[in-house]
């Protein structure tokens, strides 16, 4: 089979939704499919390269991670209809699903689509007024959905959130697969030691560690906050925040302007085959964020036997087993009564982190692939059998 896969997102960029569509590519590839990815990026003249073919960008830039293009027409279009696929996969809403949505139109094949973005959350980069916000979200967004002839939803979460804004469409709740077999590695300790003198730990330390990209929507903001409540009842603790982005400066201002330089350190950007070593290098995984997909860095940090301390949030439903592999919590109170029985007591560390590493079969790239096959080959029979009649 043949797939076109459609994302906004640069693969050079490090976050959930170019993990995905890597990931996807790397499974179906596996199984003797042939995939290309259709994607923007800032050159002014389109190109395929690598299996990747490469929209040129000539609209302005909307959010730091992404690039966007108003295309009518253009040559590498051509091309694709030459290539011919037999289904086409978007992973973005806005820009380049108009681009799935032509090519789809013109080859008459499906257009199943993924939809990884919290939108009631991402309204924050766009405007103040929530009322606004959301007027916005139940009028557009069933609008933009409304010819794609499959939605896969990675959790129950963003099925329920898209049926609220009125999407019709036919859905399925199937999580996204991840590459983990290398982050089971053991981090040899003379490596991890290192690591943590570079960032000016020391061995015995407690490290809570956060990864994430460094955007408001992450709410990293409030880690920080509940941390330093946290460090007055256990003052010794430290906090690792890695990742980058257009809130660590401020985020680091914060860190200083509470006194807890000391404390906290960031590692900045981290090469991705890399990232799974700065888990390891932690004790305990911690994130504020609700504005959660899927939570892959849950997922990731569960691979690495880190217990995981988050933000109450539907889209832990997959991944946290309260009080076997982690906790979840809601303010200061509830932040410390989740962790500082996995600071004072190491044997419960490592049984939850024990319990951690197994609970994450679930999302292998094999069951990943397989649902997936099972939402093409189904759409594809139904596209023919809709043509017959």
């Amino acid at each position: 089979m043949k797939i076109l896969i459609t994302t906004e997102f640069s693969l050079s960029f490090q976050c959930g939704v170019t993990t995905a569509v890597i990931n996807e590519r790397k499974c179906l590839e596996a199984l003797g499919h042939e995939v290309r990815i259709l994607t923007i990026y800032k050159d002014k003249v389109s190109k395929y390269e690598d299996g990747v073919y490469y929209i040129r960008s000539n609209f302005p830039q909307l959010y730091k991670d992404s690039y966007a293009a108003l295309i009518l027409s253009d040559p590498i279009f051509e091309e694709i209809y030459e290539w011919n696929p037999d289904i086409v996969h978007s992973q973005c809403e806005f820009f380049t699903m108009a681009c799935a949505k032509r090519i789809s139109k013109k080859l008459d094949i499906p257009l199943v689509h993924t939809c990884h973005t919290d939108f009631d959350e991402y309204g924050i980069h766009f405007t103040k007024s929530s009322k606004l916000w959301a007027w916005a979200t139940t009028t557009f967004i069933p609008r933009i959905l409304k010819n794609v002839d499959f939605i896969i939803c990675p959790t129950h979460k963003i099925y329920d959130l898209l049926r609220r804004y009125g999407a019709k469409n036919p859905m399925q709740v199937i999580p996204c697969g991840l590459d983990l077999e290398h982050m089971r590695k053991p981090l040899p300790r003379e490596e991890r030691t290192a690591i943590r003198a570079e960032l000016g730990f020391k061995e015995n330390d407690i490290v809570l560690v956060s990864v994430c990209r460094l955007s408001k929507e992450k709410n990293v903001k409030e880690s920080i906050d509940h941390f330093k409540s946290l460090l007055n009842d256990r003052p010794e603790v430290k906090l690792l925040i890695v990742g980058d982005g257009p809130e660590r400066a401020n985020l680091e201002q914060q860190v200083s302007e509470y006194g807890i330089s000391e404390n906290v350190k960031f590692s900045g950007n981290i090469p991705t085959i890399n990232v799974w070593k700065y888990f390891k290098t932690g004790d305990i995984f911690i994130s504020s964020s609700i504005s959660e997909i899927q939570g892959l860095t849950y997922i990731e940090a569960l691979t690495c036997s880190l217990p995981i301390v988050c933000r109450k949030d539907p889209a832990l439903d997959i991944s946290l087993i309260k009080g076997v592999n982690g906790f979840d919590f809601v303010d200061d109170d509830s932040f410390k009564d989740a962790i500082i029985p996995l600071i004072d007591d190491k044997e419960f560390r490592i049984q939850v982190g024990h319990a951690a590493e197994k609970s994450v079969d679930k999302f292998s790239l094999q069951n990943f692939s397989n649902s997936l096959m099972s939402v093409f080959n189904n759409s594809i029979r139904e596209k023919k059998a809709v043509e017959e009649d």
